[in-house]
């Protein structure tokens, strides 16, 4: 697949991609992708060791204002904000579980960095974001190069 039509999967209601793309013009989409998902907030950035102030129920909630939909009850949200988990892979697969009865997922961009990068996607296109490797550095096992849904 075309690192466009990645893009496009992970950023589909975004005018300004194209133009953001054509401006950066590097030879790493991959990097330019994150700057772009930094700058428009459409990737949430979350330590390895954790989140604070319930980053991801308010990503949710943010997403849901931005694309006029709901993607989950009040209560689910309070039970995932008061979800009480080691590892943050685990706290990601049980907003997948609330997401996904929306037909929506939490992905995990790949990065090189310690950090998670978390975007929100309709698991209608699981099957096409999972199957790239977007960060192209040997050093990296090969699972971490691609995009990732804990669920």
């Amino acid at each position: 697949m075309h690192d466009q039509e990645i893009a496009q999967l992970i950023f589909p209601d975004n005018k300004d991609l194209e133009q953001f793309l054509k401006d950066e013009a590097s030879y790493d989409i991959h990097e330019d992708l994150l700057k772009f998902g930094l700058r428009t907030k459409q990737l949430l950035y979350i330590d390895y060791k954790g989140e604070q102030y319930q980053e991801i129920v308010n990503f949710i909630l943010d997403y849901e204002f931005a694309h006029h939909i709901e993607l989950a009850a009040k209560e689910e949200l309070e039970q995932l904000e008061a979800y009480d988990y080691e590892f943050l892979p685990d706290k990601i697969r049980e907003a997948n579980k609330i997401l996904s009865l929306k037909g929506y997922g939490l992905f995990s961009y790949p990065n090189s960095g310690d950090f998670y990068a978390l975007f929100i996607a309709k698991l209608e296109n699981i099957t096409k974001l999972l199957q790239e490797e977007l960060l192209l550095d040997d050093r990296i096992p090969f699972q971490e190069r691609c995009i990732k849904y804990y669920g």
